[in-house]
């Protein structure tokens, strides 16, 4: 989830455990603690393009780094920090745990992927019922906490307000797990309907909403996309995606390879586009026209190969540079369905 969320829920569950105690201190110190494990990002400058990739939602969102890190830095909080006595070594422990944890909690409802058991296995845990951003989430924990901070501390009413955002927040996760059983069950009747036969199918939301969804589909030698809007009034139109993985010489033993493979949990196709080899995460959907035709994908690695072996050049996210404004008004008008 984006950074912002982290740190509002961060500072909610600070302000549940220890706000009679400290305050809008509370509100400070779980806001930290919502935002630590995504320091991971803080690596990139000294790793490659492929271990940035896979370090982040490492080891720092493991259920072992909750406990562990949270021991230890409760213990040195409470050992040095003087101007909160009021506050045990225990309740410092299991606010840290309480924001640490449910920062994992949370990155598990995206489709990005999480290594909740690392380092004991490197298997990612993602749901996909939320996109990576998206406002309803994040609206009721800010509004409640914006209130909660001009509260008294010792007031009942700011640990009503605080917790209504909490409950919101969560209600509205509950709600995108009911959202994706709906959309699923949706996409594999639009496959059957259009005789498309597949072997697996994931869905998501697109950015910032739970009303569009995309789904990519797996036939043996090609995927298929198509997004989905609770106001469509028309089928989903699926794009044919080929795998071109011949474009690779080694893909079962290439290192980098290996590593993308299981970053993307295999839904990956390839293309050369102007002499540059792009190997597309189609976990996350493709760009289309207004007419419903893919033109680009959203998470793309730019790979070169050298001495029989690939290497991963750069990340590419995002709409083709000088395009964005098209593919913003399209994708918000696609929100709101299709009549064709």
């Amino acid at each position: 989830m984006d950074s912002l969320s982290q740190l509002v829920l961060g500072a909610a569950v600070g302000e549940a455990v220890l706000g009679r105690k400290l305050g809008n201190k509370a509100i400070l110190w779980g806001a930290i603690g919502g935002t630590i494990p995504d320091l991971d990002v803080l690596s990139g400058p000294f790793m490659s393009e492929l271990g940035e990739l896979i370090f982040h939602r490492g080891i720092s969102h493991s259920l072992l780094f909750s406990v562990l890190f949270a021991i230890l830095l409760g213990w040195l909080i409470h050992r040095f920090n003087k101007t909160t006595s009021l506050v045990t070594r225990k309740e410092w422990q299991v606010m840290l745990f309480l924001a640490f944890s449910t920062h994992i909690i949370l990155d598990c409802f995206t489709v990005y992927g999480t290594q909740v058991f690392a380092p004991f296995s490197d298997y990612r845990v993602s749901w996909g019922t939320v996109a990576v951003v998206d406002p309803l989430y994040t609206i009721p924990l800010l509004l409640s906490l914006t209130i909660t901070a001009f509260l008294v501390r010792t007031k009942g009413s700011r640990r009503v307000v605080n917790y209504l955002g909490l409950i919101l927040s969560t209600s509205y996760l509950l709600f995108t797990v009911y959202n994706k059983s709906r959309v699923h069950n949706v996409f594999e009747n639009e496959l059957k309907a259009q005789n498309i036969e597949v072997t697996r199918k994931m869905t998501s939301p697109t950015i910032f909403n739970n009303i569009l969804w995309s789904c990519t589909a797996e036939a043996n030698d090609a995927y298929y996309v198509g997004l989905y809007s609770f106001y469509d009034t028309v089928p989903v139109k699926f794009s044919r995606i080929e795998k071109q993985h011949t474009l690779l010489n080694n893909i079962d033993s290439d290192y980098t390879i290996s590593k993308l493979r299981w970053f993307c949990d295999n839904y990956f196709s390839l293309n050369n586009v102007e002499g540059k080899l792009l190997f597309n995460d189609l976990r996350f959907g493709a760009y289309f026209d207004k007419d419903g035709n893919k033109t680009d994908y959203i998470f793309s690695f730019h790979l070169e190969e050298e001495d029989g072996a690939y290497e991963m050049i750069e990340t590419i996210i995002g709409p083709p540079k000088g395009q964005e404004n098209e593919y913003i008004d399209t994708f918000f008008a696609r929100i709101w369905g299709s009549n064709s």
